[in-house]
């Protein structure tokens, strides 16, 4: 069903008072980004207003409450429209400073020791479940090898020309030509492979096999934290609807700390109205590895609770996440009792201009979960976020796979 002209939203009409929002608890889980808690809530503000141009509503910040040396930040939004008003509390939880010990560690040693780790994908197999679960997936995994191959074989005949033609050759010659491959293959890697995300996404890839290894206290820490301060948040909370957002590789963060709060208490959810919006998940490519039993444990945890309506958001635009891939069938768990899998076109809701603009970069398009539209569209986040209606009965107002209100 699609309304013209009218910004007014379908508030009316046989809506239940458990449909009609007007507090939110919003738990939010970022990706492998480098921005700040104030830089994602100020996103946040500025993607809701955005949204709000075509829905007719306007959000403002009302508070912000950082807590010590804390990893996460609470923040105050009031949303208003033509009658209605929804105050939202969002919790930003942050780890760009883990990030940053990967994306900033020393150049080369940080490349290599993260490439060693990106490259122990292939050797145990989890590309191979990627390949099966998601070939779109398993292009974004190889985008990099690929490149940096490419790299190496550009140096390798450059060199091979100059040192073959300077009189070199037999074993004086590889000796000669294989560390200066080596180096003018890093040197590509940093510069132009900068502008084509090869050393952020070999740092992604190594923070991934750290985190699957739990080799890194940071990560395990930062688990604990986002455990305990999920659980708390849960507890205390008398909002008409919570609602977990997971983008990315937020979403990982975010079905670890639910499962732990769980783990802790498993009556958490008891009277909850809780909404696992999963964005963009990179759930399954730390879940697929063959180490990461612990994760397919946690997500086993998480989709168990009869209160949790489990919402997975995938477009074909995107390629860094499992488009078409239904999560727990890949994983061999069992569904959620309350689940929806929806494939939406992020053409659908922004301009032609601005669409053409994202899709030059990967990563750009990979964001867009997260940003606004400037259409009216149901698989809007901000409306989930600040909008007047729940989280679950948005998913429901519209099948599968559309669009458009």
């Amino acid at each position: 069903m699609r309304v013209a002209g009218s910004t007014r939203l379908p508030l009316s009409g046989g809506m239940s008072d458990d449909q009609k929002i007007a507090t939110r608890l919003v738990l939010n889980f970022p990706g492998f980004e480098k921005t700040d808690s104030e830089a994602q809530l100020g996103r946040l503000l500025y993607s809701a207003n955005g949204s709000g141009k075509a829905w007719g509503f306007v959000s403002e910040r009302t508070e912000t409450v950082h807590e010590g040396d804390s990893h996460f930040t609470a923040a105050g939004f009031l949303t208003s429209g033509d009658g209605w008003q929804t105050e939202t509390r969002v919790v930003q939880f942050r780890w760009n400073d883990i990030v940053h010990g990967y994306e900033f560690a020393p150049f080369p040693a940080g490349f290599l020791r993260s490439l060693g780790k990106f490259l122990h994908f292939f050797t145990d197999g989890t590309v191979k479940r990627y390949l099966q679960a998601s070939w779109r997936y398993f292009g974004f995994t190889i985008y990099p090898f690929l490149v940096c191959f490419a790299f190496a074989f550009l140096a390798g005949g450059f060199f091979h020309f100059v040192l073959s033609h300077a009189g070199l050759a037999g074993w004086i010659l590889w000796a000669v030509l294989l560390p200066l491959t080596l180096l003018l293959t890093l040197m590509f890697c940093r510069w132009p492979g900068e502008k084509l995300y090869i050393p952020m996404t070999i740092a992604d890839w190594g923070f991934a096999r750290d985190m699957i290894e739990r080799a890194n206290p940071e990560i395990e820490a930062r688990f604990a934290e986002f455990g305990k301060e999920t659980a708390r948040e849960i507890e205390i909370s008398r909002h008409d609807e919570i609602v977990i957002v997971g983008h990315s590789f937020g979403a990982v963060w975010a079905v670890e700390a639910l499962a732990r709060a769980l783990r802790d208490n498993p009556e958490l959810l008891a009277g909850k109205q809780l909404t696992f919006l999963a964005l963009g998940s990179s759930i399954a490519k730390i879940a697929l590895a063959p180490d990461a039993q612990w994760m397919r444990d946690s997500v086993a945890v998480a989709a168990g609770q009869k209160n949790l309506f489990w919402h997975e958001i995938q477009t074909k635009d995107d390629f860094i996440a499992f488009y078409k891939a239904e999560p727990f069938k890949i994983l061999g768990l069992n569904r959620p009792a309350d689940f929806r899998l929806q494939r939406i076109r992020f053409s659908e809701g922004i301009g032609k201009k601005r669409y053409r603009a994202i899709r030059k970069s990967m990563y750009r398009t990979h964001r867009q979960y997260i940003l606004h539209y400037d259409k009216r569209v149901l698989f809007d986040t901000m409306l989930r976020l600040f909008g007047p209606i729940s989280a679950r009965h948005l998913a429901t107002l519209s099948k599968p796979g559309e669009t458009g209100l």
